[in-house]
């Protein structure tokens, strides 16, 4: 229904320069892989934020070695997706502990804007389900205040939790949608990197990882950006 409501923006938006923040290592490029992709190919400056270390999974992972994993398949899976290692930063704040930040969250966010000076800037939503997900787009949001940056919600954990969809609609100006065509084989490949994460193909067990029926969602013809009401 989301996708269907949405505004194509594909054309219009792909000269703009963007910033993506991201909470973990692979929701760059669940949400906003092929946005990134797009823009990179059309010469716009795109850097990437991703606040946390990464280290709480596996959770019978020792947590410096998943770091480390993590932080090497970002580097790789960012690579698949055009980006310089030198546009990727890393925070290193700890993973699930986004919603202790406070300001020092929000200050990062707001050095990086005024450094790299973004049209746009694409965040986890404040109504997505996870709690480093909802604090990075609460800090988002925040940061930007005041500014002429446009600020825009890309879903992950609302595609299981209709009333976390219910919540972050309903705070959100239109739907916005970025076509994945021509650009889908190489966000699969980008997301396949993310070995760590994913869940073994034959049980499809969450408890060991991301499942093919969530991934699927961000297999579509898509990519979804709801504008955050300021």
């Amino acid at each position: 229904m989301v996708r269907v409501a949405g505004t194509d923006v594909t054309a219009s938006t792909s000269g703009r320069s963007c910033l993506v923040l991201a909470p973990h290592p692979d929701d760059e490029t669940l949400g906003c892989g092929v946005t990134i992709m797009r823009r990179v190919e059309a010469g716009s400056s795109v850097q990437v934020v991703v606040a946390t270390d990464g280290s709480k999974w596996p959770p019978e992972g020792d947590p410096r070695q998943n770091s480390a994993v993590r932080m090497a398949e970002l580097q790789e899976a960012t690579r698949f997706l055009g980006l310089a290692d030198d546009v990727v930063t890393r925070l290193g704040l700890p993973d699930k502990g986004l919603a202790k930040a406070g300001e020092r969250l929000v200050d990062a966010i707001a050095d990086v804007v005024r450094a790299a000076r973004p049209a746009d800037v694409l965040v986890t939503s404040e109504h997505d389900p996870h709690g480093d997900h909802a604090a990075l787009g609460l800090a988002a949001r925040r940061a930007v205040s005041g500014t002429g940056v446009r600020l825009l919600a890309y879903p992950v954990w609302q595609w299981q939790r209709p009333g976390a969809w219910i919540r972050t609609l309903r705070s959100s100006g239109r739907p916005q949608t970025v076509s994945t065509n021509g650009f889908l084989s190489r966000k699969r490949l980008a997301i396949d990197v993310y070995r760590s994460q994913l869940a073994d193909p034959v049980s499809g067990r969450w408890d060991e990882g991301l499942p093919p029926s969530f991934l699927r969602h961000f297999f579509g013809t898509v990519e979804i950006f709801l504008p955050v009401a300021r």
